[in-house]
């Protein structure tokens, strides 16, 4: 087999690392839970949260506020000055005691942050989701928290081991540049194929009649391959060789796909 190597990416070295939080979407019944209270000036849902943290400081946070002290051991997350400000806006809550808390509510949260273990992603062969059929391949939406989470748009996405294309297909569509390296001739149809045509089933990965599967096409995306793609095929003498109707065929493939844009 000859080493492939197809590109849409222009590289580029940094020290720097990018971790973008996923959140899940709260249900109704999880938000009602977290966010029990419903402020009755303004309708809006909120929680009540310690205005202190621990460790005890020096500076102005372990200071007076309204004539308290913070708990033993504890300082205030915020200086009097801005608990004032919070005060003012109707962010802090006095329980009857006289004792303050803040209002934490619920239309300024992005959701639950995601874990470290994920359960809602099902494996992409049991279930109905978008696939070619590509005996490893990989859930598509699970793939995309992956790159959403650490890849901004234009950064670049390297898979080197491409299989059926999935990952480099969810890079291409959230804008990412990216490089995808296999050395399998199947696998390297499977991805142009998939660039190409979306997740159209391919040969008989999948019998019709036990998986139901939903094409996605990548013309459906805002990027389809317009930023040019370079496919290197990379020869050594213990690779076997790769004919080169299959590369006209493949080539043909990404030129007509890139066309269309």
């Amino acid at each position: 087999m000859e080493m492939f190597r197809i590109t849409s990416c222009s590289t580029r070295k940094s020290e720097k690392y990018v971790w973008n939080q996923a959140f899940e979407a709260w249900t109704d019944a999880t938000a009602k839970k977290e966010y029990q209270y419903i402020e009755e000036e303004t309708g809006r849902r909120y929680k009540k949260v310690p205005i202190h943290a621990p460790g005890t400081r020096n500076g102005a946070t372990g200071q007076p506020w309204r004539g308290m002290l913070p708990p033993p051991g504890k300082h205030w997350q915020y200086t009097p000055e801005t608990l004032d400000e919070m005060d003012a806006r109707g962010e802090i809550y006095w329980s009857p005691t006289g004792n303050p808390r803040r209002k934490v509510y619920f239309d300024n949260s992005k959701g639950i942050p995601v874990q470290d273990i994920w359960l809602d992603f099902k494996d992409a062969h049991n279930q109905n989701i978008k696939i070619t059929g590509y005996p490893t391949e990989k859930n598509s939406e699970m793939l995309r928290r992956i790159i959403l989470a650490s890849s901004n748009k234009d950064d670049l996405v390297l898979d080197a081991f491409s299989g059926s294309g999935t990952t480099i297909s969810i890079a291409e569509e959230l804008g990412r540049q990216w490089i995808a390296i296999d050395n399998s001739p199947l696998a390297i149809e499977t991805t142009i194929h998939r660039l190409a045509r979306g997740t159209e089933a391919m040969g008989d990965f999948v019998k019709s009649d036990e998986t139901q599967m939903t094409q996605k096409f990548l013309l459906d995306t805002d990027r389809v391959l317009r930023s040019g793609i370079d496919v290197y095929f990379e020869t050594a003498p213990d690779l076997q060789h790769i004919p080169e109707d299959f590369i006209s065929e493949w080539q043909s493939k990404l030129i007509f796909q890139a066309n269309l844009w």
